[in-house]
């Protein structure tokens, strides 16, 4: 008997960069759609969030099946965080006005985290 999968992706939206309020959500629906094409009877939803990260839950677990459930957890959110990425690469939710933009913004991006990889030494 199986049992019931709940995953929640929480989008962080600076991880696409400066992107408008219809890109984000295209997005977010992207996104929704490839995850429940890989786990159509599962309840899949896609929050917003302050860092990008996901949730796995199996409904009825029972505690001696937990220690079971953390490897298929671990590989469930392995995959969710591979699909996400995709969905970001793929730019399909992207329009054209803010591509190039994006771009700028992610270079801004890097240079900042070298900044602060050089701050931290």
């Amino acid at each position: 008997m199986s049992r019931p999968l709940v995953i929640t992706y929480y989008a962080d939206r600076e991880l696409l960069g400066m992107v408008s309020d219809e890109d984000y959500e295209t997005f977010k629906d992207l996104l929704l759609e490839a995850l429940h094409k890989e786990w159509p009877k599962a309840t899949v939803t896609v929050d917003e969030g302050e860092h990008a990260h996901v949730e796995i839950d199996v409904s009825g677990a029972e505690k001696q099946e937990d220690k079971l459930d953390e490897q298929a957890r671990a590989d469930v959110e392995t995959r969710v965080i591979e699909i996400a990425n995709e969905v970001i690469d793929n730019r399909e939710w992207a329009t054209e006005e803010f591509e190039d933009y994006d771009e700028d913004y992610e270079d801004d991006l890097d240079e900042r985290r070298f900044d602060e990889e050089r701050d931290d030494s």
